[in-house]
Parts: C-alpha cells; structure tokens; sequence
C-alpha cells in the first residue's frame, strides 16, 4: 500500500484503504456496468442492499463527497475498499488534503499552547 493512502488513512481515522476486493469493507466504492453497457459509480455500505438515490452516481464521484462518505464511518476499524486509486482518489487531491488537514491541525496545536 501506498504511503499516502496510509497517511490519509490516519488522517480520516480509519484503518485502511484496499484495492483488493473484501466483502467486509465497511464502505465499497468501485464502478458497475448496467445491463445496456452503461458504467456507473457506486459508494455503499452495502453492495447487496444499494440506495440508488443514495450510492450510485451517474459520472464519478468527487473527491470531496468521496471524503465526506468515509468521514460518515467514524469508525477505526473501518476498511475502505477502492477499486481503483486513480480514479477515486488521485494522488494529487489526497496529497493536497493532507497537507491541508496537517496545516489545520498545527494551527489548532499553536492556538490550544497560546
């Protein structure tokens, strides 16, 4: 596993990221063909219980809502499940999130010693 995605791991207060497929992620996000050849996105909880209105995007989803639906886990033990990092969660935006969350954190350090 990439460095990165164990860092925004930690970042998010999860366990880990995977690319290798577990039915036991506690969020999947992967890419599904209809039955007319049509790829759709998909971010649930629960493959085998999907909420159209709620888990399946039309173009890929962002990265900000990607974010925000793993931040809903609040759970440490969660494992993520990302079909593929490029598409989901390029390395550019995790690093750029990072660096954001560690430079929100240090100010919170310095105004908590002030």
């Amino acid at each position: 596993m990439n460095n990165i995605y164990t860092k925004l791991a930690e970042a998010l207060n999860i366990y880990e990221f995977t690319e290798d497929y577990t039915s036991n992620a506690a969020l999947q996000i992967s890419e599904y063909m209809t039955a007319d050849s049509y790829d759709i996105h998909v971010m649930t909880n629960d493959p085998r219980n999907i909420q159209f209105d709620y888990d399946v995007f039309y173009y890929t989803p962002s990265f900000s809502q990607i974010i925000d639906r793993i931040k809903e886990l609040n759970d440490k033990d969660a494992v993520v499940y990302v079909s593929d990092f490029e598409t989901y969660l390029p390395e550019y935006e995790v690093q750029d999130y990072i660096d954001e969350h560690e430079e929100n954190l240090l100010e919170l350090l310095n105004v908590e010693t002030l």
